[in-house]
């Protein structure tokens, strides 16, 4: 703690405790105009550093202080990595040309699991798309950074829920398409039409969890009530699609109806339905409770606090030593 002397001035008692206390007064007589001393023009800087990497736009709670990714991460995107692969191969390959729940695994990794797994993994350094060796390391010197780096800056700037909203509405298009039962006799008949599903999955899958998640340097921009609700909104449009295959009385998919086969094919996509009722749910579900979760806990806005911050600091009595703005004098009257 800072003890204080009888005349009235502030000590400390680390060195630690003097350096924190004159960023803060350098980072105040920066906000209010004064005159700073080299030193304190520098730690002045320094603060603004600081707090500026801590803070978001209005609204945002997600953001922190830059800290370095940590390795185990990049597992998630070789996992990804590994799935969609094995998605392409056989046998779930073969079998996908025969049984619907088959082919429905391949539609749940290339669309779910797959990009969920690479954005946790952010993989972009890896891939050469970003320099940024930091979460939070984005200089607006974007030109000297990678593709990912100056998509960064962009995204910083601005919050845009309609660009969220066009990422859900393009994997619901595209989802959608890829379960029309016409669109799945094709690919039960022609087996190359999966390398073009596995790519349109992928991409739309991608630019929709960069909206909800952190994948660094990009980080969501999104207020967490925003983020469940496309979140919320996104699984239960996949879910009412499944419910075809579910309530289906008869046989949807007749190029899966051939000889030999160990499952009927109503029971087949009943499977189908439950299936993909369980990633989805495995893939949202905690994606709304933790944004709910911590929109209710840090209800806060950050950018609100800093700004009353400031003004308690611009309001504040001097007191010797801490650099704060001096009352107005009132000068005696002349009568």
């Amino acid at each position: 703690m800072t003890a204080v002397t009888t005349d009235g001035k502030r000590f400390c008692r680390s060195e630690a405790q003097c350096l924190s206390r004159e960023v803060i007064i350098g980072f105040a007589d920066d906000v209010h105009g004064h005159d700073l001393s080299p030193r304190s023009k520098r730690l002045g800087r320094v603060g603004v550093s600081k707090v500026s990497t801590a803070i978001t736009t209005p609204g945002r709670q997600n953001a922190s202080s830059p800290s370095r990714l940590p390795g185990h991460r990049m597992w998630f995107a070789v996992a990804g990595a590994v799935l969609v692969l094995a998605s392409l191969l056989p046998p779930l390959d073969l079998l996908a040309r025969h049984y619907v729940y088959a082919e429905s695994i391949q539609f749940c990794v290339f669309a779910m699991v797959g990009p969920v797994l690479i954005v946790l993994g952010a993989p972009w350094r890896f891939l050469r798309l970003s320099r940024a060796e930091n979460a939070g390391e984005t200089s607006l010197a974007a030109s000297a950074e990678g593709p990912i780096d100056r998509l960064a800056v962009q995204r910083k700037q601005q919050a845009s829920f309609l660009r969220a909203a066009v990422f859900m509405l393009a994997f619901m298009a595209v989802s959608l398409a890829w379960r029309i039962p016409q669109v799945m006799n094709a690919l039960a008949r022609q087996p190359a039409l999966v390398l073009p599903e596995m790519v349109t999955l992928l991409a739309t899958g991608i630019g929709l969890w960069l909206e909800l998640i952190d994948s660094p340097p990009l980080t969501p921009r999104l207020p967490h009530p925003q983020r469940a609700a496309v979140a919320a909104l996104t699984m239960w449009f996949t879910w009412t699609a499944a419910y075809a295959f579910g309530f289906a009385n008869h046989a949807i998919m007749n190029a899966y109806n051939g000889a030999g086969r160990a499952l009927s094919l109503i029971a087949d996509q009943e499977f189908t339905a439950g299936l993909v009722w369980l990633v989805t749910g495995l893939c949202f579900v905690p994606v709304v409770i933790l944004m709910m979760r911590a929109w209710l806990t840090h209800s806060e806005d950050p950018d609100e606090e800093f700004q009353r911050v400031d003004r308690d600091e611009a309001n504040r009595v001097a007191v010797k030593g801490w650099g704060g703005r001096r009352p107005p004098t009132r000068r005696a009257s002349s009568t």
